[in-house]
């Protein structure tokens, strides 16, 4: 599989851009706000592996760890933030939707970059 730095970067910004045009001209929504979220990760995982550096099976194993890693820590993330929810600490189900998905939008590029450190 090539890897494709320009498209790569390409969708970073346009994700970017429209999700900040979205929050400034329409207030800030959930749909601006993933937005938002999906470009920042693009970015990180673009940071992480460079596009100077061809792609091989280092990087395959890197990702499929992160991405494991990443699911089993979402499962953690849900039943918490339920049980937040079920006890009444957050009141509000949008505000607690929302913390769940910056929570596990931004795992995978963290769990990436520890395992690109790692290796």
């Amino acid at each position: 599989m090539k890897h494709m730095p320009m498209i790569n970067r390409l969708l970073f910004a346009v994700l970017l851009i429209y999700g900040g045009y979205l929050t400034l001209f329409d207030g800030p929504s959930p749909y601006s706000i993933i937005l938002m979220l999906v470009g920042i990760s693009q970015l990180a995982v673009d940071l992480v592996f460079p596009a100077a550096e061809t792609y091989d099976e280092r990087q395959e194993k890197i990702k499929m760890k992160s991405g494991q890693l990443s699911y089993v820590l979402s499962i953690v993330y849900v039943f918490i933030v339920l049980t937040l929810v079920q006890w009444k600490v957050v009141d509000d189900i949008m505000t607690a939707l929302l913390c769940v998905l910056f929570i596990q939008v931004m795992t995978f590029p963290v769990t990436l970059f520890i395992y690109n450190r790692r290796s």
